[in-house]
């Protein structure tokens, strides 16, 4: 409890102990007169049973009087006395009494707190030496420095810094220049935008903005995705909070400044200073000034304070601060107490803590008009935050995040600088719960193993050899000698045994199956016949790798889409479909009923989009006329609409980064025929006898040279008479 209200306390009881002690001193001296009455014998005719109230009379104890008291009590029998009745006529008491209350004015004892400011009022009356007096005059002028000093940098513009409106400008820059740039994706393919809007722990760059979002979720009370508030605002009803507080603690400053002048205008003014046992007989012209000024400037402060203490709170964008920056304002505000606890000589603390509290009077109205201003000088101290700092804060908050995370959060771009285009790239949704991708898994098999390799990942030995490694294309691993088969290698590691002739490849190529279930979104246990539905995707590069039997990279008579070099399919393979086409027979193979036909077409939008980046590719009319066609026509379609609409290549020629000629599904339609024959085409489309330049002296026709048996790979038979002879699959030598 503070000194003023223990003080004003005490008054209080004081005037109620007098009170109740007249009160019931007059009873006292009723009895006693009553007593010596009856004492002497002389007592009034009075009826006893109309005494008012006898049982609140406390009980009679006495002793034989003594010879002298017997002597007064008979002097003082001789005089009339007054009926108990009338001298206990407490209608009579409690009337005056309630008399007396309702002219009983409060008084508000007002203390002069320990404060260097009331210095001014002990000056010459402190006996203390000229060094103590200058210390304390020191004192409080560094006080009060020091809190204009706070005041001023809590208003400066290098301590609030730029209005949180211009992070309106920032946010915009950040999402035009680094969000979606591809160089911050992370080993997930996610771009950064989506990663620090939902507040990936991961982040090494844009740490600053992803602390500012968090902030501002924190404040507004959104979540990662969410962008109008749509209930409690935490942040606003704090930061409310916190500036009713600190305007709570002005309010009680500013009552005690104008008080502590109210009561120091009561004491006797002079043209010279009286003060005795630490009151005020009167005050000089001089000192009385001289404190009104102390006390004004010290207002003059705390306005201030109360400026800048609301501008600071309504600028603190972290909920977590808010508390703390209203306790540092609370200590700022205390500096001149703390400056007169530690720093005043004890000399001058004793005087100023020994000056007497004064009184004044505190009516009923004076009390409701003080009470009307309080409350009116609250009110308009929290509107005037409210409407123009807080709210447009919380709008200006909610403004950032729209331009931090709104819209499409899920694409990179690049600049392709050599044709001046830029080129965009749709990443996956952020998904903190998802599962982890090929990087991350084999970083998390092998940082925390003993092992000095890895079935996930290919080391090299020199950085050249990384970056070889690591920019190498698909068609390059495809076609190096390093992969030497054209199999599945599913059995070499979900179980099957590993021929001795195999060991040094599986070792090689451990790498690439697991990485490819993984890449796909499989379990580790999946086979290459599990996975055969995705052969056909643009993303399976490594599936036609490991798996190209499953695939039909080894086989022409099988889906065109992706089956190439370039799309993972091995060099090996290509030799075996060579070989494989060149033994066909020359005719259609497919017709439109078979469901090879139909699942060729089917695919067909989706992977022309998918290859030329256009999605709406897909539903343009030239590409689903084709397909409609071909789907009911057959084969026969390529003959009439052979051009792909969307690349200009032929069908039946193949594209070299997109699909293997249809040649080998349709030689005939193609027009794989001796004269017009395509590189594609089958042998047997092509071999044809040369009955022309066959030598007239040895033989007539091929007929002649087939019943001869000349048929042989190295004679007549292959050079003139290879359809005849069988020897079509045959090179001339």
């Amino acid at each position: 409890m503070s000194a003023a209200k223990l003080e004003k306390k005490i008054w209080n009881l004081e005037l109620r102990l007098r009170e109740e002690f007249q009160m019931e001193l007059q009873k006292a001296f009723a009895k006693i007169d009553y007593l010596e009455a009856q004492l002497s014998g002389h007592t009034s005719d009075v009826d006893k049973a109309d005494l008012k109230a006898p049982s609140a009379l406390p009980p009679l104890r006495f002793s034989m009087p003594s010879a002298q008291e017997m002597r007064t009590s008979v002097r003082k029998s001789r005089v009339t006395v007054v009926p108990v009745d009338e001298a206990l006529d407490v209608s009579d008491g409690d009337s005056e009494v309630s008399v007396r209350a309702e002219r009983w004015v409060p008084l508000e004892p007002v203390a002069f707190l320990e404060s260097t400011w009331n210095l001014v009022l002990v000056l010459g009356f402190t006996e203390a030496g000229w060094l103590d007096i200058a210390i304390a005059c020191l004192m409080l002028l560094v006080s009060a420095g020091l809190q204009i000093t706070f005041a001023v940098i809590l208003m400066g513009q290098d301590f609030l810094g730029n209005p949180f409106v211009a992070e309106i400008q920032a946010a915009q820059a950040w999402r035009q220049k680094v969000a979606h740039d591809y160089k911050h994706m992370d080993l997930a393919m996610t771009s950064l935008v989506s990663r620090v809007c939902n507040q990936d722990n991961g982040l090494i760059v844009s740490t600053n903005q992803a602390s500012l979002i968090s902030q501002i979720n924190s404040f507004l009370g959104l979540g990662t995705t969410e962008f109008n508030p749509a209930g409690l605002r935490p942040g606003i009803l704090l930061c409310m909070l916190c500036i009713l507080l600190w305007c709570l603690y002005l309010c009680h400053e500013f009552r005690a400044i104008f008080i502590s002048l109210e009561a120091v205008a009561q004491i006797p003014r002079s043209w010279e200073t009286k003060f005795k046992d630490g009151r005020f007989l009167s005050m000089s012209y001089l000192r009385f000034v001289s404190y009104v000024l102390a006390r004004l400037a010290r207002a003059t402060i705390a306005g201030l304070l109360l400026y800048a203490g609301i501008v600071w709170l309504a600028n603190t964008t972290s909920i977590s601060d808010l508390m703390l920056n209203a306790v540092a304002l609370g200590a700022v505000l205390d500096v001149d107490e703390m400056f007169f606890a530690a720093l005043v000589p004890k000399k001058i603390q004793i005087k100023i803590q020994d000056l007497e509290a004064i009184k004044i009077t505190y009516s009923r109205g004076r009390s409701q008009v003080e009470s009307v201003l309080l409350v009116l000088a609250m009110t308009g101290l929290m509107l005037w935050p409210w409407f123009q700092l807080v709210e447009p804060l919380g709008a200006a908050m909610q403004t950032v995040k729209i331009e931090y995370c709104g819209g499409n959060q899920d694409f990179v771009i690049g600049l392709n600088e050599n044709q001046g285009v830029p080129v965009g790239l749709r990443t996956p949704a952020y998904n903190a719960s998802s599962a982890a991708s090929l990087t991350e898994i084999a970083v998390s098999n092998f940082a925390q193993a003993d092992d000095s390799s890895s079935p996930w990942i290919r080391f090299t030995d020199t950085a050249q050899e990384f970056e070889t490694q690591r920019t190498d294309t698909m068609n390059t691993l495809a076609a190096s000698s390093s992969w030497r088969v054209c199999m599945d290698v599913d059995q070499w590691y979900l179980g099957g045994e590993v021929a001795p002739q195999d060991k040094q490849n599986a070792i090689a190529y451990e790498p690439f199956w697991w990485s490819t279930a993984s890449g796909l979104g499989w379990s580790n246990t999946s086979t290459c016949s599990n996975m055969a539905s995705l052969c056909n995707g643009d993303d399976a590069h490594l599936l036609r790798l490991v798996c190209p039997q499953t695939c039909g990279c080894d086989d022409h008579l099988t889906s065109p889409w992706y089956q190439l070099q370039v799309h993972g399919c091995p060099e090996r393979c290509a030799e075996t479909v060579s070989d494989g086409v060149e033994a066909a027979a020359c005719q259609d193979h497919v017709n439109e009923s078979q469901s090879l036909w139909q699942e060729l077409w089917d695919d067909y939008p989706d992977v022309i989009a998918s290859f030329m980046g256009l999605p709406d590719a897909a539903k343009d009319p030239n590409v689903l006329g084709i397909a409609s066609l071909m789907k009911s026509q057959g084969c026969s379609a390529l003959s009439s609409n052979g051009t792909e609409p969307m690349t200009g290549i032929e069908f039946c020629s193949g594209h070299s980064s997109l699909f293997t000629p249809l040649a080998y599904l349709c030689p005939v339609s193609c027009g794989c025929m001796p004269s017009t024959a395509l590189e594609s085409c089958p042998i047997d489309c092509t071999c044809t006898d040369n009955e022309k330049d066959l030598p007239d002296e040895l033989y007539q026709d091929c007929s002649e040279v087939v019943a001869r048996g000349d048929c042989t790979e190295f004679g007549i038979g292959v050079r003139y008479c290879q359809r005849q002879c069988n020897l079509c699959n045959v090179k001339v030598p």
